[in-house]
């Protein structure tokens, strides 16, 4: 089954995919190191695909789609790093994509790297998060003694959900809400399901 770091990478790369398995270690080294100063938001040359284009002899269309798919790779890893994606787990999915090995060394050099802090909050300047949900608490409160009769003895829910952003929000569900909340979820999961298995389908399709 495949991991959400998985899935989101091939959503993500889209046709790219087939353009990984024509990276060579020799030119792969300077997109790496583009990808790098994008991320940390430093300054690159004007014309730099060019001149990589040139030297290594490769139609400066394939330089893009190769650049391209080098920062996804590094830009999704480093989304999901809080998600504690085991280095397996990294280079297997690109061995998957049928990078090759010495690309995906070079690539795994970069994110487990002294650079890695640094890249990590470049790309949090630069991309806008979403808090993720660490835990959600729960407990079931029954009132026995209420102004509002209807109340009494009603049992009610009570979440509680943790962010990582050390945020901490509470509500209180009564049975009809929580069953209604309950179906909410599970018809956005299986729509979301639905579009992930689209979106694989196309790239197979693609590839």
């Amino acid at each position: 089954m495949a991991t959400l770091y998985q899935t989101q990478l091939l959503t993500t790369l889209g046709n790219k995919t087939k353009y990984l398995a024509e990276l060579k270690k020799t030119f792969v080294r300077p997109l790496i190191q583009i990808a790098v100063k994008a991320i940390e938001q430093e300054h690159i040359e004007g014309g730099i695909l060019e001149r990589i284009s040139q030297k290594y002899n490769l139609p400066l269309e394939d330089v893009d789609e190769y650049f391209s798919a080098i920062f996804i790779i590094l830009k999704t890893y480093l989304k999901y790093v809080s998600s504690s994606i085991k280095p397996a787990e990294f280079k297997q999915t690109l061995e998957e994509l049928k990078l090759p090995s010495d690309c995906i060394e070079d690539l795994y050099t970069v994110i487990s790297g002294q650079k890695k802090a640094d890249l990590i909050t470049g790309l949090m300047k630069k991309t806008k998060f979403f808090p993720r949900l660490i835990s959600c608490k729960w407990r079931i409160d029954v009132v026995i003694s209420s102004n509002v009769l209807s109340r009494v003895l009603e049992p009610c829910i009570i979440l509680e959900c943790i962010f990582d952003t050390g945020e901490t929000h509470s509500f209180e569900l009564s049975l009809a809400q929580f069953h209604h909340f309950r179906h909410a979820v599970a018809s956005i999961l299986v729509e979301i399901q639905s579009l992930e298995q689209r979106n694989a389908l196309k790239n197979i399709q693609h590839s």
